[in-house]
């Protein structure tokens, strides 16, 4: 994917939020393009985040989540400093990965 993923770790009160923008066609396959042409499908099948190296959600995706998905993660027990990362594999084998550390809001 040509856009680097966009990723926002703060800090609020005792949590902490990490949203994530992961541009990607998330094609199903069932789609077809203005010649009438199946588009090929393509999605993401799987998103790790993690803490300080530390996996802390796993989750598989499908064809039913929208182009360039948007995800918000709540998590306890962080402070300004620690690490949170993002990586991502589609169903061509594709992968994109982000990493930022959290900051007060």
């Amino acid at each position: 994917m040509s856009e680097p993923i966009k990723i926002r770790a703060t800090i609020k009160g005792s949590e902490g939020e990490v949203r994530v923008l992961m541009p990607h066609p998330m094609e199903s396959g069932l789609r077809r393009d203005p010649s009438g042409q199946v588009l090929p499908a393509q999605y993401i099948t799987s998103v790790i985040l993690s803490l300080n190296g530390r996996p802390v959600v796993e989750g598989a995706l499908g064809t039913a989540v929208s182009s360039n998905p948007l995800f918000a993660f709540q998590l306890l027990g962080v402070k300004a400093g620690d690490k949170v990362s993002v990586a991502w594999l589609d169903s061509k084998g594709q992968k994109g990965d982000a990493e930022t550390s959290f900051s007060a809001a």
